[in-house]
């Protein structure tokens, strides 16, 4: 019987073993890098959007009712002005020509109060949200209980006090559950922008039907709900607080850019949710009188 030479062995060898190892580590943990990237992209994408949704709706939902304002000289605006200058986030109300919700019994007038806020009541379940009031306004003398539009000198502030102080009111609806900031300004019909709804230089002195102001800006900050989590009322409170108000001297656009530099410099607070915070800002032309 011959002797079969034995094969070579065809196993790989320990350094082999080694080096495949280290190659499908590399390959791991650069598969692991791209996939935690692409989360991370898409995170902030997601974020931006569900901001910028939330933005469009709200200044969309402005756009209409400042453009339906009811301009007349003969009835009342809550706005800011030197007589009532508003520190921190700005409420606004006024009469304008759009459906609002109006009472289950009365004829119903085509004139709704408009107002908004953030709510700044702390045991309010709508805390550091944007509200919206449309209450609809009956006809005058047709119901005993409903007041209807009033007339100088009955103000919006003496008839409905919710609608320019923070009080409790049913008729407000959460219109921007994660807008926490809002600060609004006009643009005057001579160029100017002010922190005053009328021209002192051309000697007025009361907003009269809104008949110097050709638009109003509004500034707002919105933080997405994933970031929100992170941070408490009370830090939220903290940071709307901290962003300026408007002064006539900033030129367009600086409001905005001060907002920005008081939240890159925050300290405190998770970063992830700071840096996600959007900042928008919309000019709303009034309608001509006509």
């Amino acid at each position: 019987m011959s002797l079969q030479p034995r094969k070579p062995d065809q196993a790989f060898t320990i350094v082999e073993l080694i080096v495949a190892f280290a190659v499908l580590t590399l390959v791991i943990i650069f598969v692991t890098r791209l996939f935690n990237t692409a989360t991370a992209i898409t995170t902030i994408g997601n974020k931006r959007m569900d901001a910028d949704a939330q933005a469009r709706q709200l200044l969309d939902r402005m756009a209409i009712d400042f453009w339906q304002m009811v301009k007349r000289s003969d009835i009342d605006y809550y706005l800011k002005s030197p007589g009532n200058a508003q520190t921190g986030n700005d409420q606004i109300a006024f009469f304008t020509q759009v459906t609002g919700y109006y009472p289950s019994t009365g004829s119903q007038s085509p004139i709704s109060l408009v107002s908004y806020r953030v709510n700044s009541i702390n045991t309010a379940a709508a805390f550091n949200k944007l509200e919206r009031m449309g209450k609809g306004l009956v006809w005058n003398g047709v119901s005993p209980s409903n007041v209807p539009i009033v007339f100088l000198p009955l103000t919006i502030n003496t008839n409905w006090p919710s609608a320019t102080n923070a009080v409790a009111e049913p008729d407000y609806e959460v219109l921007g559950p994660q807008v926490f900031r809002l600060e609004y300004f006009y643009l005057l019909k001579n160029g100017n922008v002010s922190d005053t709804p009328w021209e002192t230089s051309a000697g007025h002195t009361s907003v009269s039907g809104m008949q110097d102001v050709a638009a109003i800006a509004a500034s707002i900050a919105v933080i997405d709900p994933k970031s929100k989590i992170l941070l408490s009322a009370a830090q939220i409170s903290t940071l709307a607080g901290e962003m300026n108000d408007f002064v006539p001297s900033m030129r367009p656009g600086e409001l905005l850019t001060q907002w920005q530099s008081v939240l890159d410099g925050t300290t405190g607070m998770p970063r992830s949710s700071i840096s996600s915070i959007r900042l928008y800002e919309r000019l709303f032309p009034l309608a001509a009188t006509k």
